[in-house]
């Protein structure tokens, strides 16, 4: 029974603000994961105003090319656009933003359904709350929550039994309101359809009020048979904030040309995405 990487459905929840009307802003987040004796680096680039918003998924040196992945959202999130090249060319297509998200839903129930996996739902709990540090100028609230969850599968004789605790520490700011197009996102992953999922988002997200601008996560996986433990790190800052102009803002939400993907490769892209938490919002 593979599990995929919960901590990351869970991590990255991103600063999301506009300091003007007519201006845009852009932020920067780094990421790195830790995981055996590997360490992976790397950076999400947040554009967005009041009605768009984009993420590119930059590396470890920050640069923006025509052909780094992004996804972004030009209709106050209503429908968002994937960009990739996993190939020789450039390919992007747009979906509805509920409709994949009840689509992924369905997903993971027939997977969870083929092969026989019981599941409980995750339990999070707010285990501290205090006064944090001050980060890029704002006021922070540090809250660490522990999230708890258990699976199992009969195969054949044997039975595969796992769980899975995340310990996760969060500086979220209340000097700044939630960007409504976060709200409208994490509101379609409340509405997956898929129980597990709905009631983890809606559990984890009612534990702070704020835009997090600073995250570490422990997650533990246990093979109960085995009795082996993986243990996988990441850390997410917010590390750069900048107001973008009109123009500049008009040239990086104009729609690239493109060759259209197909369904399957908008759902593999989708659910690559989601199982990174880079869709989380």
């Amino acid at each position: 029974m593979k599990i995929s990487r919960i901590s990351m459905f869970f991590a990255v929840v991103v600063l999301l603000m506009a300091f003007t009307a007519n201006a845009g802003t852009r932020g920067v987040i780094e990421v790195e994961i830790i995981k055996a004796e590997s360490i992976e680096k790397y950076a999400e680039i947040y554009t967005f105003d009041d009605e768009r918003f984009r993420i590119d998924f930059a590396g470890e040196d920050l640069k923006i090319t025509d052909e780094t992945p992004y996804i972004m959202t030009v209709d106050g999130g209503e429908q968002w656009v994937m960009g990739d090249k996993p190939k020789d060319k450039f390919y992007c297509s747009a979906v509805n933003t509920e409709e994949f998200f009840r689509n992924l839903g369905d997903q993971v129930t027939h997977a969870v359904d083929s092969f026989n996996v019981k599941a409980e739902s995750p339990t999070v709990k707010q285990i501290l709350e205090e006064p944090g540090p001050e980060i890029l100028g704002f006021n922070t609230t540090h809250v660490r929550l522990e999230t708890d969850a258990r699976a199992y599968a009969w195969f054949l004789f044997f039975k595969f039994e796992y769980t899975v605790k995340i310990i996760d520490d969060l500086w979220y700011t209340t000097d700044v309101d939630m960007h409504p197009i976060r709200k409208k996102w994490l509101n379609a992953l409340t509405q997956s359809g898929n129980k597990l999922i709905d009631q983890a988002v809606t559990d984890y997200t009612s534990k702070f009020t704020g835009p997090i601008l600073k995250s570490e996560s422990v997650m533990d996986i246990t093979n109960v048979r085995k009795d082996s433990v993986k243990t996988e790190k990441q850390r997410t800052v917010v590390t750069e904030l900048e107001e973008i102009k009109s123009e500049e803002m008009d040239r990086i939400f104009k729609m690239p040309e493109c060759e259209k993907m197909d369904d399957d490769e908008i759902q593999e892209k989708g659910k690559a995405l989601f199982s990174a938490g880079k869709i989380m919002l």
